[in-house]
């Protein structure tokens, strides 16, 4: 009867090597302490400016809103404007990170802070490129209350944004699936289509410019860098596995 041989017995001639542990977890503790300062924030400046708070947020409302609004206050001369543009700019950014990191699957080379922070310098470059452009036009055309309409109604929906981009980003760093992202990414163009819509009407309604230059401005501010962050997106995620 012949000896049966097994992997005990007869020894094991291959050579085993380690794999490379992989994860997909986008979660780190950076992230939270981020969320956690910007509600802070959102916390204090509604505890300390309630009625400024609220006058910001109906803004979209109409004319009326942002009248009165400016009757009583400068939105970038105040600590709430302030705090509120930077927590739009870092939060935008830790969205874009997570959404990187959720579309390439790719944790090690996204989703460090060093990523981070180089996202968040290029989002507060293109805050600031809007605002620039803004002051620019209006000294172009001679029209500085609607410069200062226009920074009203962008700070508003900024506000807006963030805070619907919260409770998304809490799921994506929890449930890193990418339909959470094309959420956040809907708010964001939703945000994009609001903004322009209420800026056309307040360029129109207070100045003489004709629609031709309106329509010409907001496709330098709003359409033509969307278009172009939508095609350069695509275009590197067109070959990378999604989940």
């Amino acid at each position: 009867m012949n000896e049966v041989t097994n992997f005990i017995t007869s020894g094991f001639d291959g050579v085993i090597n380690p794999i490379v542990r992989v994860t997909h977890e986008v979660l780190s503790g950076w992230n939270l302490i981020i969320l956690a300062v910007v509600l802070l924030l959102v916390v204090i400046n509604k505890q300390i400016y309630p009625r400024q708070f609220r006058q910001l947020l109906s803004v979209p409302g109409g004319v009326a809103h942002t009248n009165q609004l400016l009757r009583e206050w400068s939105p970038l001369r105040s600590f709430i404007g302030f705090s509120f543009i930077i927590s739009y700019i870092v939060v935008i950014a830790l969205f874009v990170q997570k959404a990187f990191v959720v579309f390439s699957r790719d944790v090690t080379t996204y989703n460090g802070f060093d990523t981070f922070g180089v996202i968040t310098g290029i989002v507060a470059a293109w805050v600031l490129l809007r605002l620039l452009i803004l002051y620019f036009v209006g000294w172009l055309f001679k029209q500085k209350e609607v410069v200062t309409r226009q920074i009203t109604v962008q700070l508003s929906i900024s506000t807006l944004c963030f805070l619907l981009l919260q409770p998304v980003i809490w799921l994506v760093l929890y449930i890193p699936n990418s339909i959470f992202v094309w959420i956040g990414i809907g708010i964001l163009f939703l945000a994009a289509l609001t903004r322009m819509v209420l800026q056309w009407n307040e360029t129109r309604v207070f100045s003489k410019l004709p629609s031709f230059y309106i329509f010409l401005y907001l496709c330098t501010l709003e359409i033509a860098p969307l278009i172009l962050l939508l095609v350069a997106g695509m275009r590197y995620f067109a070959h990378n596995p999604v989940y």
